[in-house]
């Protein structure tokens, strides 16, 4: 996982979190988010609250002296006035690069914490193992870590020229180098 400059990682919970932490809420693999379709604002956990808006929460850490907690809300969660749930993807150069990594790294605590809730060697329930960001089957002892998915990016020059690719699902006018 990229981490962003300013960002301290960490997976224990605070007991307080404070009320501008911010809240990458995730209803299947769409983040809830307000603003507008060029400036989309990712919710403070206090709105989230006013809301009344929740799920599972798993601390990351802090960007910049703010908190950060990645929220598995359920497939019924509702978009309420005024937000809606967007693909990362789409919200590619309108949120700052350090915000959006941060939501690609909540994105994928959610997913591990979702996927994970039975042991895969025994079929037990899991629980969470204290002090780690893991989980752990009472029955046999297995953990499951999150994990890290790697991606590769790749610029081919020829002199001063540039290879990008195009998706169908871009938008007009936006082009990338190969990843994958």
């Amino acid at each position: 996982m990229h981490t962003p400059a300013g960002f301290t990682s960490s997976h224990a919970l605070p007991a307080i979190l404070p009320a501008d932490t911010f809240a990458f809420a995730f209803r299947d693999a769409r983040m809830l988010v307000g603003g507008t379709d060029d400036a989309p604002l990712v919710p403070s956990i206090a709105q989230l609250e006013r809301l009344e808006i929740g799920g599972n929460r798993h601390y990351l850490g802090e960007l910049g002296g703010i908190g950060c907690v990645a929220i598995h809300l359920p497939a019924e969660a509702p978009e309420p006035e005024g937000w809606r749930y967007s693909g990362l993807r789409a919200l590619f150069f309108r949120i700052p690069e350090p915000v959006l990594a941060i939501a690609a790294r909540a994105f994928q605590v959610v997913e591990w914490d979702r996927t994970h809730r039975f042991c895969g060697r025994c079929g037990t329930p899991t629980r969470e193992k204290p002090g780690e960001r893991a989980k752990e089957c009472p029955a046999c002892g297995q953990v499951a870590y999150p994990r890290v998915t790697p991606a590769m990016m790749v610029l081919v020059t020829r002199g001063p020229e540039l290879l990008l690719a195009r998706a169908p699902r871009f938008p007009p006018g936006m082009y990338s180098a190969l990843a994958g």
